[in-house]
């Protein structure tokens, strides 16, 4: 395990992708934070597109490079001075860039041997989770983001792809390993890698469901041995059927969801939900639906928590943690950080 900071604990956080980062620097990054009350930052070193946004040397991503993120190490420690805790956002498989570029190493289509296939559910290509170049690539990442300077590493799209275009998909590296298996290995792989927490990005319904029924390769409780902070997508929008028409629906989407995963995973792991900051399948998107999803993650025992907004449009979040959510934050968190270091004898939760 790779102690979590109390920073880390306690971080309630915006995602803001390299093109904010690009248009608006560091002091547009802190404003941003700051100015909705949060601690805590998720950039972008691989995007779902396939861009990378800081200087990179591994060679297969060097076509892709932006520049985005400039001066990424000097970014991050201005970030870190200011307080904010930073954490780097790493796209594993989906992947728009890479399979044009390396189709052996892509999810290809059945009956078009060495033609990318397209996902139903994302519109993008994908790189092939059993394929060995790719655990590579996403280990020689997570060591980039450390060398960065970043706090925690997150990885995002870390399983399968399980729409309906499955059925017309060929993985051309596939073996009989089960899926969970195939990613608990680039688990291990990256957690041997690195000296700072990982933390993944879960789909919603695995926060419910026990093992793996959806074939996403995401059994939660396997991830445990080298994940520190999971971040279940409790998204309406992902789950717009949930539930429909019954009050309180993202509360209780959101309240549910962190605390059955508390129930099956325990103390040990940081627990810090995606909550929505768009309008896409809320009921009324307005202050009442920001402080609804804060006040499920508080109640269900959430050690913090982050707003996605995919054009970093965070106006609501600003007008919630400033109005009725602002008693809500920071989240009590005492008891498990006590806890914790209990069940770490010889390594110590430190604050930074």
């Amino acid at each position: 395990a790779d102690p979590i900071t109390e920073a880390g604990q306690r971080a309630r956080g915006i995602y803001l992708g390299a093109g904010y980062v690009r248009r608006n620097g560091a002091d547009g990054v802190i404003a941003a934070v700051r100015g909705a009350r949060m601690n805590a930052v998720v950039l972008d070193l691989k995007d779902g597109e396939g861009r990378v946004h800081h200087a990179t040397r591994i060679p297969e991503l060097a076509p892709a490079q932006t520049g985005w993120l400039g001066d990424a190490p000097a970014l991050v420690g201005r970030l870190r001075e200011e307080g904010i805790y930073t954490i780097a956002r790493i796209v594993c498989f989906a992947d728009r860039a890479l399979p044009a570029r390396a189709p052996g190493r892509a999810i290809q289509v059945a009956r078009r041997r060495g033609q990318p296939w397209v996902s139903w559910g994302t519109g993008g290509t994908w790189l092939d989770p059993y394929h060995p170049d790719n655990h590579r690539l996403v280990v020689a990442l997570a060591r980039e983001a450390e060398a960065i300077g970043f706090d925690e590493i997150q990885l995002d799209y870390v399983r399968f792809p399980v729409d309906d275009g499955t059925q017309f998909a060929h993985y051309p590296s596939e073996t009989a390993e089960p899926r969970p298996q195939v990613l608990l290995r680039l688990l291990r792989d990256v957690d041997a890698a690195v000296g700072i927490p990982l933390g993944v990005d879960v789909f919603g319904l695995a926060a419910y469901r026990d093992g793996d029924p959806s074939g996403l390769g995401q059994d939660l409780e396997l991830f445990a041995r080298h994940v520190e902070v999971y971040t279940p997508m409790l998204y309406v929008h992902a789950m717009r059927n949930w539930r429909r028409g019954e009050p309180d629906r993202a509360f209780r989407l959101v309240f549910d969801g962190v605390q059955r995963l508390r129930e099956r995973l325990g103390i040990e792991p940081v627990i810090r939900p995606f909550l929505q900051a768009f309008a896409t399948s809320a009921d009324s998107f307005d202050e009442v639906f920001i402080h609804d999803q804060v006040r499920a993650s508080r109640r269900a025992g959430a050690d913090g928590f982050l707003f996605w907004h995919p054009g970093h449009a965070y106006s609501m979040v600003r007008r919630a943690m400033h109005g009725r959510s602002r008693a809500l934050v920071p989240f009590p968190v005492a008891e498990p950080l006590a806890r914790r270091r209990a069940r770490r004898p010889g390594q110590p939760v430190a604050a930074r």
